[in-house]
């Protein structure tokens, strides 16, 4: 499979797939969450409340791992798992732009000051395929 093949098949999971388990780390050990992430490119964002342990855990240590695929049918799907490095944000014209009708059930409203985003920029996807013991592994940086 061509690199650019190999490309174009981990964004269209990544796109297409909306509900992911963020993994940080908090005093060397695995700390998993269910987000939702929206994506442009290889770039995801999320918003999520700055008093939270995920927010003080990546100010300890940016590095995270995404799994992301199929919530359905995952034995016969593809998925792919990232790495890459977050920041955090607070520019509202992010916040107005990531916002959906979702987030009026988490916060008061656009301009809760609790609100944070998490930028994380994708530096390696591995791409799993269900048929083949092997990850392709695309490096972003």
């Amino acid at each position: 499979m061509k690199i650019a093949d190999e490309r174009e098949k981990a964004l269209k999971i990544v796109s297409k797939n909306k509900i992911d388990v963020l993994t940080t780390v908090s005093c060397n050990k695995p700390k998993s969450y269910y987000m939702t992430f929206f994506n442009e490119g290889f770039i995801l964002y999320t918003l999520t409340d700055k008093r939270t342990g995920k927010v003080e855990e990546i100010k300890e240590n940016p590095h995270a791992f995404v799994l992301l695929g199929d919530e359905e049918g995952f034995l016969d799907k593809n998925y792919v798992e990232i790495e890459g490095g977050l920041t955090l944000t607070e520019d509202q014209s992010l916040i107005e732009h990531l916002w959906s009708p979702y987030m009026n059930l988490i916060f008061d409203s656009k301009e809760d000051p609790n609100i944070i985003v998490l930028q994380l920029k994708l530096e390696i996807i591995r791409l799993r395929e269900t048929k083949n013991d092997e990850a392709i592994s695309i490096n972003l940086n």
